[in-house]
This record gives C-alpha cells, structure tokens and sequence, in this order.
C-alpha cells in the first residue's frame, strides 16, 4: 500500500485494479453551536439528504464513532472505491466524501480533517487482527420466521426482513454509553450504493406470485382467510418491489470493542436502530473483522441464516436481508449531537 496524501490509503488490488480509502475525523467548526435545541433532528434531516446524494451505484462509506477512549467520542467518515488506476480510485474515494454528512447552517458547522486511514481502519486490532480479548457484533434486520400451514405448499416456511424503524427516542443515551465504555468501542455503520440487476426484479415478482397464490383461499374452502405465513411473504415481496428495484444501499453495521462487549450496550444500539444483535460464529468471526477493517461487505451466511428450513432461504432472502432504502438508511447513519459526540 501507497500513501499519496493524508487522509488517503491507495494500493494495487490484487486483480488489475487499484482500491483507495479515504478518511475524514469530524469536528464542528470554530464558532458552531452544536449544544441548541432542535440539532437531533436537524441531523437526521441532514443525514437524509447526504445519503440521497449519494445513492448511486460506485464506491463505499463508512461511519465510525468510537468511545472509550477517555474523551468524547471519535466520529471518523471513511471511504473506499475500486478504479483501474491508483488516480481514479483516490478521485472516486474522495467525491464519496465530499460535504461532511450534517448540518451545515452556520450555527452547526462540520469539518473534516484528514486522518491516517490505516490507523483509524485498524484501531481496534493489532496488525489488522483482532487480540483475544476483542468483540464484535453485527446488527441487521429482524427475521421473521412464520410456518406455512397449507397442504402440499412447496415452502415450509416464510422468511421475511423486517425494515429498520428507528425507536423515536433521543439518541443521547446511546452516545453516553458508548462514550463511557472502559475499552475503545466503535459503532460502525457502513453503506455501499448499489442497483440491482433486471433479473432481480423477474425473481422478486416470482417470489410475490409464489405467496399470492398460496396466501389465497382453496376454492373448497370459500371465503376463507389464506394463510398468514404466506400472506406475509406476499406482502414482503410486493414490498421489495416498490422499495429495492432502484438505487439502495447494502448495509453493516458492526459494534466492535477491544474488550468483552456488554450486552446492554448491544441490545441499546439494536433497539435504537430498529435491528436485531448477532454474534458471528466462529467460523466467520475472522471474516467478521475483515469486513470492519477493509470496509467491505462479504456475506456471513451462517451467522446471518435464520433458523428456517434450508430450502426456505436463499440468494434472494439473505440479499433482501441487507438492503436498505435511503430511509432505512438515515435510521441508522447518524453524527452524534452534540458534536463531536460527547454529552453537553
């Protein structure tokens, strides 16, 4: 790997092309009032508006806010692109960060300094591995799991993802905890815009008539209500239509400590966001840390399997399970207030 600038990482990528990271610390400008009433939500509408910008296919970001380390939180925005040369790559990291992701009024001003992209992605760990003390979880969407009652149905099961609704409560407490954790903790929430392919949508209408039919009625039984569980599939598939055929995100959201993580601090974050917590098994847990110190997105397959029947969840459910909307996403990707993070 190759610095070329601060705030930049850029190397050759193993396969012909160049990757480059980016990082940016953010801090509120000299002069800003980041304490008065109304910036929590003056942030989330903010946070809207930069993700929307951004929702377009190329490239990856990654929010960071790090706590424990005896001061306010650390809020890092991080970057990575893929290029054929080591200029286009650093020139697309750096358009994925341009514009810090907050208010930008002159009472709330944003900055963003370089950082050392290597030190911030590897914060956590020695050499890009975590030590034995080290924890991790991963928060994703909440899996729904209903048996199908009906007769000679080909699915057993219906698995669904439940979208991401944020609590409605303040996130101060969340920020509190997590600013007085007694080991360095990160809260990461990373995106990667994406368009799915055509034949995505032939599969999700597949998927919806499947459900429809097996949610309606056997002619024998009249007006009888069909199967729930199928309903439910029904009304999940007909809900990726409208939401996941155009420009989303794929979604990580890993909350990582040097240390045992508490489990209070864990179901916080996941109820503030709208999730569910998963331990990694040990099988990917390695792959788990790789994910959060590359800003990539390989899949965990078992850690995010559902306890469903084998035949009953595949491509097509888990890739559903990580996709986001642009409002998904703003439930999650939010600057701490007041800024940089730590309680007025």
């Amino acid at each position: 790997m190759d610095r070329r600038e601060p705030g930049i990482l850029v190397g050759a990528d193993g396969a012909g092309g160049h990757t480059a990271w980016a990082a940016l610390r953010i801090t509120p400008a000299p002069g800003s009032d980041a304490h008065r009433t109304g910036v929590e939500a003056e942030a989330e509408g903010a946070a809207l508006a930069w993700l929307s910008a951004r929702c377009r296919p190329g490239g990856r970001f990654e929010l960071r806010c790090t706590g424990g380390t005896g001061g306010p939180l650390r809020v890092v925005l991080l970057a990575r692109a893929d290029a054929p040369t080591p200029a286009a790559a650093v020139a697309a990291a750096r358009a994925v960060l341009s514009g810090p992701p907050g208010p930008s009024g002159p009472s709330a001003r944003l900055v963003g300094e370089p950082v050392d992209v290597t030190a911030e992605l590897t914060a956590l760990t020695a050499n890009g591995r975590p030590p034995a003390t080290a924890d991790l979880r991963e928060i994703r969407k909440r899996i729904d799991v209903r048996t199908i009652a009906r007769a000679g149905s080909p699915r057993r099961q219906a698995a669904t993802a439940a979208r991401l609704v944020p609590s409605g409560r303040s996130w101060r407490l969340l920020w509190t905890e997590l600013t007085g954790q007694p080991v360095p903790t990160t809260l990461s929430v990373a995106l990667e815009p994406v368009q799915l392919r055509p034949e995505a949508g032939l599969l999700f209408h597949q998927f919806a008539e499947l459900y429809t039919r097996l949610a309606g009625p056997p002619w024998q039984q009249g007006g009888r209500r069909g199967d729930p569980a199928a309903e439910a599939g029904r009304e999940f598939f007909e809900d990726a239509i409208r939401r996941y055929l155009g420009p989303v995100f794929r979604l990580r959201i890993t909350l990582a400590a040097a240390g045992p993580l508490p489990p209070g601090l864990t179901q916080l974050a996941a109820d503030q966001i709208g999730g569910a917590a998963l331990t990694p098994v040990p099988s990917e847990r390695g792959l788990a840390w790789r994910n959060f110190t590359t800003l990539a997105f390989d899949p965990l397959p078992w850690t995010h399997r559902p306890p469903v029947h084998p035949g009953d969840w595949g491509d097509v459910e888990r890739e559903l399970s990580g996709l986001v909307d642009r409002q998904e996403a703003a439930a999650a990707f939010r600057l701490p207030p007041p800024y940089p993070g730590h309680p007025s």
